[in-house]
């Protein structure tokens, strides 16, 4: 019997190759884009899920709720209170202190920088990560020693099987001896750890253990009894008063307000640390992306039942035949069910196919790293299957097989089913294209964005800029001065200049007043070295720019211990203060909160735009220092020359003056891309996604234009008996085939509206939502559904009335 099903099955589909190539291509498409998103949803959803004991590992943020300010949070925090941590909270059963720190690596003659982990002796009693060697209880119980990744094990020493080799980290002294080598994990992870060392003495009396307002590193914590977790977090709420460190309770509550710290599941941290603007994907975007894949393949389905609900009352006396013949109605049942669900199977295994394919474009663009896990993939597309095709064979199943055979072949032409039937098949094809329309403004809108921030004008000269990371190593404190001079001499380098205010480097963050008032400003502050100004390309407003001709410009200790140095703002800055224009802040003194010291303001400089686009604008306040310069970066202005052959020749001049540190250097524009590049990427996701919806829609529109021509040739000969026109009967037939598609307009316009104006409140920089995108999509929609339909509505308008009405369906 299955042999006959299957055997009657292909012969049918034989018959109507553009029937089952439409219906094929449409749900294969919609599978695909379904699979796709449901990988990418699946995957940012189990985030740190392979992480042993998730569920009980936290991470302590500071949260902060200033008097006049809005409430923000930071995942990088101050060590200050850990040393009280696990005596306050017996609860807590092991807790770390974690910093990763760009640092070099040096194995023989391989050098490199990495991000390198320091950390507590406790670490592995919080991440409990699987070793591939060593002992977890002896491999960080002190001094000297490092555990490594397998990743890095293959890259320094050739192989995973690196246990007690050697390497130096930072330049130090003498070299730690490599004693464990972790395994392989998942790429969504959110902390990874490539070299892991203990936290060196020497480091407990910088800034981060000793000051709240220095943010170096995260806490994590391990709480096995998840009851303690309420009690826990309702002290920490108030922890920073009961630790304040060398702070003044009176500066803790005036930094922090009514904030202080909180727990956060290792679970949530992912979408938690996105929503806090500390990057990665959003909740909201892989929800709307999880949306867009269930809208295709429920635009994938409706179309296929269109189809074929649409095709099976032409089989209606093949079933009357049939039934003549001996064919009873169970056996009519079995044949349209099972003919449903292997031509619903064709198409899933094919949407497969195209699933696999499509992941390799997808990481590419959108740094996913998604696998074809066949497990997940299969369930899913057997779930698809069996709805599928249970929704296109129960109507042919129940409804056709019912036929009475002498009504059938009685009849002029077979049953259409009613207007009932062919309003559905209209609103069916409406919510597809509201579907498709709207992915395709958001597309549209997106790609905008995406555009105006990759050309923002940041106040600044981002092309021919380059800058060196690898300057901030600790053992080129006392070289900074020499090493950019031997920089300024490469060829095509017209200057060379240091600082701690680069693109996306803005660390230091405190309050100031102006001398004789009291009202505090948060300002963004950092150190200029000579040439500064000039590398970055600023544009002075009012006042000069440091000179050294000035005394009081470039001084050499830290921030200008003296009264009277002179410091540059920006154009914010001077409006924060409440100067009514640059020009009138010039000459005016300002001091820090909490020193003695007072500044004068010597000139201002416009706006510039370190951070990305989704942040707001900071206000920018400079000392000028020929000192060294903390975090510090080298900024080099050149000409003449590309990129890649300007970066190797500095890289060349770094190996002479600094062999043994790794050369680290990225453009100006390469940093800023960042920007613009994950939101580029996912305009990219929806505009495949639009592609593809629109496609499904305008193969529904076709099969079912196809379809109702066919029905309605004798009505057409009727009208031109009548008089009519062919250029009347084309319009009617044209419009009445994108009157749904019209419609979708309004369900498109109100959608795309509402999601694009959240979508665009995240941007401190942002486009302004005009009627063009909307207008765009609206033209585009009705062209092709004018293209899909016209062939079929040409040929009928264009026939003979005599042909037309001896047609029969």
């Amino acid at each position: 019997m299955l042999v006959d099903i299957f055997t009657s099955t292909l012969r049918t589909l034989s018959r109507h190759k553009r029937y089952t190539f439409l219906n094929v291509l449409g749900l294969a498409l919609g599978i695909s884009v379904f699979l796709t998103m449901a990988l990418i949803v699946r995957y940012e959803n189990s985030y740190d899920a392979t992480v042993p004991h998730a569920s009980q590992i936290f991470q302590i943020d500071e949260f902060f709720h200033p008097s006049g300010h809005e409430t923000s949070e930071n995942e990088a925090v101050s060590f200050v209170p850990f040393p009280f941590i696990k005596q306050d909270f017996p609860e807590i059963d092991a807790a770390i202190r974690v910093m990763q720190i760009p640092l070099v690596v040096r194995v023989g003659s391989k050098l490199a920088q990495e991000q390198v982990t320091m950390t507590d002796r406790k670490f592995f009693s919080v991440f409990d990560l699987p070793l591939l060697a060593g002992d977890k209880a002896t491999a960080l119980d002190g001094p000297g020693k490092v555990v490594i990744s397998a990743e890095k094990a293959r890259k320094y020493f050739g192989t995973e099987e690196a246990l007690g080799k050697k390497l130096r980290v930072d330049n130090s002294q003498s070299e730690a001896m490599v004693t464990g080598v972790l395994a392989p994990v998942t790429p969504n992870q959110t902390m990874r750890f490539d070299i892991v060392e203990v936290i060196p003495s020497n480091w407990f009396s910088k800034p981060a253990f000793t000051n709240w307002g220095s943010n170096w590193g995260t806490i994590w914590a391990r709480i096995d009894n998840p009851q303690a977790v309420p009690r826990i977090n309702q002290e920490l709420a108030r922890y920073p008063v009961l630790h304040p460190g060398n702070w003044s309770k009176e500066m803790i509550r005036e930094v922090f307000g009514n904030g202080g710290m909180k727990l956060i599941p290792l679970p949530t941290v992912h979408f938690h640390n996105a929503a806090i603007g500390e990057g990665g994907n959003s909740l909201a975007l892989v929800s709307i992306l999880g949306f867009i894949g269930l809208a295709a393949l429920a635009t994938a389905v409706i179309n296929y039942v269109n189809l074929a609900t649409a095709r099976s009352a032409l089989r209606a006396r093949e079933v009357a035949v049939r039934k003549v013949l001996g064919a009873t109605r169970y056996n009519l049942i079995i044949q349209f069910m099972a003919e449903a669900f292997i031509l619903v199977a064709f198409a899933a295994a094919f949407g497969v196919a195209l699933t696999e394919l499509s992941l390799h474009w997808v990481n590419t663009w959108s740094g996913w790293r998604l696998s074809l896990d066949w497990g997940f993939v299969l369930c899913i597309s057997i779930v698809v299957i069996l709805l599928t095709g249970s929704l296109a064979g129960i109507y042919p199943a129940l409804v056709i097989s019912s036929f009475q055979p002498a009504a059938v072949l009685a009849a002029s032409k077979t049953p259409a089913g009613g207007r009932v039937e062919s309003t559905l098949r209209s609103v069916l094809v409406l919510l597809q294209f509201s579907f498709a329309m709207t992915l395709a403004i958001c597309t549209l809108v997106m790609s905008n964005q995406a555009a105006y921030v990759r050309t923002l004008n940041r106040g600044m000269k981002q092309n021919g800029l380059i800058v060196i990371s690898a300057l901030n190593d600790a053992s080129l404190a006392t070289r900074q001065k020499e090493i950019v001079a031997r920089l300024a001499s490469v060829p095509g380098v017209k200057i060379a200049t240091r600082s701690d205010i680069f693109p996306h480097h803005l660390l230091n963050n405190d309050d100031w007043t102006r001398v004789g008032q009291t009202q505090k400003h948060a300002m963004h502050w950092g150190k200029a070295t000579p040439g500064y100004f000039n590398a970055i390309g600023a544009r002075l407003i009012a006042g000069r720019f440091f000179d050294t001709q000035h005394g009081q410009d470039y001084v050499l200790s830290d921030r200008g211990a003296e009264n009277g140095a002179s410091i540059i703002l920006s154009r914010l800055a001077a409006e924060q203060f409440g100067f009514s224009s640059p020009q009138d802040a010039i000459g005016q003194e300002l001091r820090e909160v909490g020193l003695p010291q007072t500044y004068r303001v010597i000139g201002v400089i416009d706006d510039i735009r370190f951070r990305g686009a989704k942040s707001r604008m900071a206000p920018l306040l400079y000392f000028g220092t020929s000192g060294p310069v903390s975090y510090v970066g080298a900024l080099v202005r050149y000409s003449g020359a590309s990129e890649h052959v300007e970066m190797d020749r500095l890289a060349k001049a770094w190996a002479e003056i600094a062999p043994d540190v790794a050369f680290s250097a990225e453009s100006a524009s390469d940093i800023f891309a960042e920007d613009y590049r994950s939101d580029a990427s996912h305009s990219l996701l929806f505009g495949i996604g639009s592609a593809v919806a629109l496609g499904i829609a305008s193969l529904g529109l076709y099969g079912l234009s196809t379809f109702n021509v066919s029905r309605r040739m004798q009505e057409i000969g009727i009208r031109k008996v009548l008089g009519a026109q062919t250029r009347d009967v084309l319009w009617l037939l044209v419009m009445q085939f994108l009157r749904p598609v019209m419609i979708a307009n309004f369900v498109a316009w109100p959608a795309a509206y509402l999601l694009m104006q959240v979508w665009l409140a995240s941007f401190d920089e942002r486009i302004a939502l005009t009627p063009l995108p909307f207008i765009i999509v609206t033209l585009g929609a009705l062209a092709i559904a004018v293209a899909t339909v016209l062939g079929q509505t040409l040929r009928a308008a264009i026939r003979s009335p005599a042909i037309a009405l001896r047609q029969t369906i």
